[in-house]
């Protein structure tokens, strides 16, 4: 099954995003274990002491498990089920133990609750920070009545509003800087795929042209050849025969000249279309005229429709289906036209092997060569690029039982 290039990126961002937090914690779990240790501001109370020590500990055989965890995770949903469980160990602990050093409403370590927003930032962008900061304001808020109760100090709101606020800020600022940092990722990955794909184009534009340029002039310069060392001694008709083909060659390099500079100035915007009421069956006779003549295709278009287009484009286009028929298909050949509520929907069909499901996806792109011809692959590009110039749209569908649909819809006058 195809993977997802943006699930893989998330679930990239959050095992990169684990391996962080589990070395935080390796270097957490010895510094908070020696602060405890190390605390003489005040007597602990009786079973604080052990129960923050005993925090610390789940702590340390918790990252021991996500460590475990992490190793084996290999799916996005795992991932991010793994992300929400050790962030709520951290959350747990570090709230534990604030909650704990109640008896010490001077001690600064509740600063440590920042923490688990930074973290829902690193893991989930705006909206982990803000839930992580959410609950352990919660917490915090229940820490400070229970232990104004409990060791008898008064209870400073003011204190407790300023702190939480101080935290809303951090959480606001680190969940928005993560988010733009992943909004600005997934749009370099995106510019990177572009260029990736340009450099592909590139890549194949290079060997095809190579192909259908190298031909042709082989060709010709074949011919010119053979009548430049034989020529006196050929008869007319021989001549006539090397001459056509030369000419038939350097038709086929101008064809794909003008291919490329058409398929440019669609992608630029810059063709000038002069739409119009085109009758569709004249149209299509026309284009069927610039055949070989021993390609037999029958128009069955109905001599009423029209459509409204760019007479010489619509032409460029009948002339590339068909002549795509011929390359790849089989005889019969055929076109049709019917009327529907959106327009005219013109049919090329054949009967030949057909386009494989993965080749449809890639049909109307450029520079795709085709298995029989080896070509440049830009018929069915300008195909595409002229159809929806001209306010229409083109598909490709299996005939039954077997070959070809192209199918051209185009607006009526």
């Amino acid at each position: 099954m195809p993977v997802d290039p943006a699930s893989e990126a998330q679930l990239a961002d959050l095992r990169r995003s684990e391996r962080t937090m589990l070395i935080v914690r390796s270097v957490g779990i010895p510094w908070a274990l020696l602060q405890v240790l190390s605390y003489q501001d005040r007597a602990y109370p009786a079973g604080v002491k052990p129960g923050v020590v005993g925090l610390v500990v789940l702590l340390a055989v918790g990252n021991l498990i996500v460590w475990w965890a992490h190793r084996r995770t290999s799916t996005l949903r795992d991932a991010r089920i793994l992300a929400g469980s050790s962030l709520a160990l951290d959350a747990f602990v570090i709230s534990g133990i604030v909650w704990l050093y109640a008896f010490d409403p001077g001690s600064a370590l509740w600063a440590v609750l920042f923490i688990p927003p930074l973290e829902g930032a690193l893991r989930f962008q705006l909206r982990g920070a803000v839930a992580a900061w959410f609950g352990t304001t919660l917490i915090y808020i229940g820490r400070e009545l229970w232990g104004s109760d409990r060791y008898d100090y008064p209870l400073q709101w003011n204190s407790i509003t300023f702190r939480m606020g101080i935290g809303f800020v951090i959480a606001l600022v680190a969940g928005l800087m993560a988010r733009d940092l992943m909004r600005e990722r997934e749009r370099l990955a995106k510019a990177l795929e572009e260029v990736e794909a340009l450099d592909e184009l590139r890549a194949a534009l290079v060997s095809t042209l190579a192909h259908d340029v190298r031909n042709p002039l082989t060709a010709i310069r074949g011919s010119l050849k053979t009548l430049l060392a034989r020529g006196d001694q050929l008869d007319a008709q021989t001549t006539r025969r090397f001459l056509e083909s030369a000419d038939l060659q350097a038709e086929r390099l101008t064809r794909l000249a003008g291919d490329l500079l058409d398929l440019a100035r669609l992608e630029a915007g810059r063709l000038t279309l002069k739409l119009e009421e085109v009758p569709l069956r004249a149209a299509v006779d026309t284009a069927l005229g610039y055949l070989e003549e021993d390609i037999e295709v029958r128009n069955d278009v109905d001599e009423s429709l029209r459509v409204r287009a760019d007479p010489e484009r619509l032409q460029q286009v009948f002339v590339n289906l068909a002549s795509n028929a011929r390359v790849h298909g089989s005889p019969p050949y055929l076109v049709s036209a019917s009327r529907n509520r959106l327009g005219i929907e013109v049919v090329f069909e054949d009967r030949g092997p057909g386009v494989s499901a993965d080749q449809a996806e890639v049909l109307f792109d450029a520079f795709r060569s085709g298995e029989k011809s080896g070509s440049v692959g830009l018929g069915l590009a300008i195909v595409k690029a002229l159809v929806e110039a001209q306010e229409g749209s083109v598909r490709y569908e299996p005939a039954q039982p077997r070959g070809s649909r192209f199918i051209v819809s185009l607006p009526s006058p």
